[in-house]
Formats: structure tokens, C-alpha cells, sequence
């Protein structure tokens, strides 16, 4: 009987997967979700693994190139000894969902991010000169199963 039902359940679950449903983690909103999103691609960055960046993005969308955009930034002032070192994310604002139900794929679903990124440049190691900026961003996140950097 026990059987039954594990096999049950699991084929449950293999018909929710293929057909496309999203399953949310409980206790997760959309809110979450997309930070998390937007978490994820800076720490991509950020590692310099911009591959995995873009993965996490709308392919030939804003943040697709965005994210050409973000390594060459890191290799033009990465040239010899200089080092860059990318803090954040950190977002300044509360992520904003638009849209009435997320999880619903007859709605129109969005949600917009801000968040902060800050840069350090040190011109060569134990060097008293750094330099750096601030990049404010609002990153718009469009849902295809899960929250994807927007175009």
C-alpha cells in the first residue's frame, strides 16, 4: 500500500513538472523570488562567471548585453595590477510586483528591482589610491517559470 502511494506521488509530480507548473517553495513570494533572481546574476558578476549571468536573463535583452557591458568594465580596469572588487547587491528599495497574481500565466507578470552596486579600483596591490563608483539600477523581471531579467 505504502507502494501505491509513494508511486502515486511521484508520478504526480512528474505530470506537474512537465506540464509546466511552477511549484513555489512555501513561505516564498514573488517578491522573494525575483530578489533572489537579481541576487543570483550579481553574484555571477561579481565571480566573473558571465555565462551563468547570463543565464539568468532574457537572451539579447538589456541585461544580456548589460552583462557584456559589466565584463568589459571588470577587464578595461582589471589591466595589470589594478584589481576591481564589485560590492552589493544591495537594494534600496523594496522589489515591486506588478500584476495581480505572479503564478498566474494569464496576467501579465512583472516585478522591478532596485539595487545599488558599488565598485572599488585599486590601482596595484597596497596602493593608497582607489578609485570606484556607484551604479543605481532598476531591473525589471519578467516571469517564464520563474523570474528572468527583463529586456
Amino acid at each position: 500500500m505504502k507502494r501505491k502511494v509513494l508511486l502515486l506521488c511521484f508520478v504526480i509530480l512528474i505530470i506537474l513538472v512537465l506540464a509546466g507548473c511552477v511549484m513555489v517553495p512555501p513561505g516564498e513570494s514573488a517578491e522573494d523570488m525575483a530578489e533572489e533572481t537579481v541576487y543570483q546574476y550579481w553574484v555571477a558578476i561579481i565571480n566573473r562567471q558571465y555565462d551563468l549571468a547570463k543565464s539568468y536573463c532574457i537572451p539579447g535583452g538589456v541585461w544580456d548585453h548589460k552583462t557584456d557591458e559589466w565584463e568589459e568594465y571588470i577587464n578595461t580596469n582589471s589591466e595589470g595590477d589594478a584589481s576591481v572588487v564589485i560590492y552589493g547587491p544591495v537594494f534600496y528599495k523594496p522589489v515591486e510586483v506588478i500584476g495581480e497574481d505572479i503564478y498566474d500565466p494569464d496576467i501579465r507578470d512583472e516585478a522591478i528591482a532596485y539595487v545599488r552596486i558599488t565598485t572599488d579600483i585599486t590601482a596595484s596591490p597596497g596602493s593608497c589610491i582607489h578609485e570606484g563608483d556607484t551604479f543605481e539600477y532598476e531591473i525589471e523581471l519578467h516571469k517564464q517559470n520563474y523570474p528572468r531579467l527583463g529586456t
